[in-house]
């Protein structure tokens, strides 16, 4: 069985996890973007499988890892490399998916849970089908490829999208193979390999053809790197809950809130507030509602600032929640987040105090280029670093909510004056 001491030394990061037993063998590999709390539901599943999966391990060895991605790629590897008994146990009726490359001049690339049907390369095994697909549209973007397997006269749709050269599917049109395999062998480093050291590579090279002032392959090495940084940057990749496990991992997230922020009750109502403005002009600020954990559409607000000449964020945020506060029919939330720092809490709280409801709303304030959460005046903020996974990431969705709103409806306002 897995001890306490054990569990106490797993951190609230994303990485890849696995089962061992007395001996050492592995029993398990899986992935998460929460160690310790993906752990914590092996430990107390209900599941006969993996409750004996547990009863046989006696250690957990971890792989830290900085991107759902990386993770993804890693355990892929892992599992094919040790081929662990309980992988296999656990996956009951549903299969592993694979990359496949067809054998000839122009290959094309497909995914499949059906490797033993074709005459190809594979790589694998992947236990997200979706997140894989993900992977490759990213790369595809930046890397061509061909996924037409019947030959045709015409360009299909995806070369005029720009996403295959064109000539590799057709009867009678064809291109450079040498370039066309050039992008396969990258493909298939990017879902072998350790990103970070072919990014690393790739920028070695990058500077070697600049150098040399050799701008067209320049170009297809910068377009590399493009693909690299958005395959790392790539967040809800991993999926391993049920609807009822998300459902409970929410209300887990709010009851975390709750205690973090020294609140009364949980925070069913969550508003968000941004503000956005160009110098000054197209002054306008948004209210976002968070239900429950879930973004609900219908609290959308809008406002377009009245009393704010010059450009001052954090009086916006006053003017926007005092006249918030006019509007009691709306319902009062929970807990009320601003988009900055010590500056718009003080501003916040202000209109909360003049509009008679200091003590009946817990107010907070987000400052995004140090990832730091103001929650009293006189206190030091909470770094988001120090903050589990799931936590940290819900308070950054709420504020990455309320600003796509804001920029949309200020975007719109300035279009409609141009």
């Amino acid at each position: 069985m897995i001890s306490k001491n054990i569990l106490e030394k797993i951190p609230h990061k994303i990485g890849v996890y696995m089962f061992k037993n007395k001996q050492g063998e592995i029993l398990y590999i899986g992935k998460a973007v929460d160690l310790k709390e993906r752990i914590k539901q092996h430990l107390k599943s209900t599941n006969p499988k993996i409750q004996e999966l547990i009863k046989s391990a006696e250690d957990v060895e971890i792989i830290l890892l900085d991107s759902e991605a990386e993770a993804l790629l890693k355990e892929a590897e892992l599992i094919k490399k040790f081929d662990p008994l309980f992988n296999q146990l656990l996956r009951d009726d549903s299969q592993y998916f694979f990359v496949g490359f067809t054998k000839e001049i122009y290959p094309k690339v497909f995914v499949t849970h059906q490797p033993q049907k074709y005459n190809a390369e594979f790589i694998g095994p992947f236990t997200e089908g979706s997140a894989l697909k993900k992977i490759l549209h990213i790369i595809r973007k930046e890397i061509p490829f061909c996924t037409c397997f019947k030959p045709h006269i015409s360009t299909c749709l995806n070369a005029n999208l720009g996403l295959c050269y064109g000539w590799c599917c057709k009867e009678k049109e064809k291109g450079d193979p040498n370039l066309y395999n050039q992008n396969i062998k990258k493909i298939k480093q990017i879902l072998k390999g350790n990103l970070k050291e072919i990014k690393k590579k790739l920028l070695k090279e990058l500077k070697k053809l600049v150098e040399k002032d050799e701008i067209e392959k320049a170009v297809k090495i910068q377009k590399q790197i493009i693909a690299i940084n958005k395959i790392l940057s790539q967040t809800n990749l991993i999926k391993t809950l049920s609807t009822e496990e998300e459902r409970l991992n929410k209300i887990k997230i709010l009851k975390d809130l709750k205690i973090l922020l020294n609140l009364e009750k949980i925070p069913h109502l969550i508003e968000a507030y941004d503000i956005s403005h160009c110098s000054g002009d197209y002054k306008v600020g948004v209210r976002v509602l968070i239900k429950d954990g879930e973004y609900d559409k219908s609290g959308l607000r809008k406002f377009r600032i009245k009393t704010v000449l010059k450009p001052d964020d954090p009086r916006m945020i006053y003017e926007v929640l005092k006249r918030r506060f006019k509007h009691l029919e709306w319902g009062l939330p929970d807990l009320i987040l601003v988009d900055g720092g010590k500056i718009q809490l003080k501003f916040a709280l202000k209109a909360l105090e003049e509009t008679g409801l200091t003590g009946k709303i817990k107010i907070i304030s987000f400052a995004k280029p140090k990832n730091l959460l103001y929650y009293h005046l006189n206190k030091q903020p909470i770094s988001l670093e120090n903050l589990p996974y799931n936590l940290k990431s819900f308070i950054k969705l709420i504020d990455k909510i309320a600003h796509r709103a804001v920029i949309k409806y200020h975007r719109k306002l300035r279009e409609k004056k141009l």
